[in-house]
């Protein structure tokens, strides 16, 4: 820090304090039971998918309850924020928030995970090219001509 020579005298310099380091002779490795692993899902649960109309649902079964958005948070020991953003659509909730609305609403949020093969095979859109996009444009020129 710069200051004038009357401040100077004000303060004293900041002096770091030298930090010993230790070398390590060998590397620390950990027990193999002690070594973190990638949480697992219980059976069943890496196949299932939250509902499309999760939103929907949620806020329908609470309001036929009778139940107001912060009650429903209290019941699943949830932020009323977070009620409020899964009503909206602005986030989906994770499989445990589900597992726990769906046992207070008594709905069905999880279903069954689609698998690929079961969607209707559709061709590959062709490559679009600089060729292309002045095809389109000469087109709709055209049309604003007529």
């Amino acid at each position: 820090m710069l200051v004038c020579g009357r401040c100077r005298n004000l303060g004293k310099p900041y002096e770091e304090e030298p930090t010993v380091r230790r070398a390590l002779t060998k590397p620390i490795t950990l027990p193999r039971t002690a070594q973190r692993k990638a949480p697992e899902l219980p059976r069943g649960m890496e196949a299932l998918d939250i509902a499309e109309d999760c939103a929907q649902q949620v806020r329908q079964r609470r309001m036929k309850l009778g139940l107001s958005q912060e009650d429903l948070a209290k019941r699943v020991r949830e932020k009323l924020s977070v009620i409020q953003k899964i009503e909206t659509g602005k986030i989906t909730p994770d499989t445990k928030l589900c597992k726990e609305l769906e046992h207070e609403l008594k709905i069905k949020l999880l279903v069954p995970r689609k698998e690929a093969s079961e969607f209707p095979k559709t061709a590959a859109p062709a490559e679009i090219t600089l060729g292309d996009i002045i095809k389109i444009r000469d087109k709709s020129k055209s049309a604003r001509e007529d």
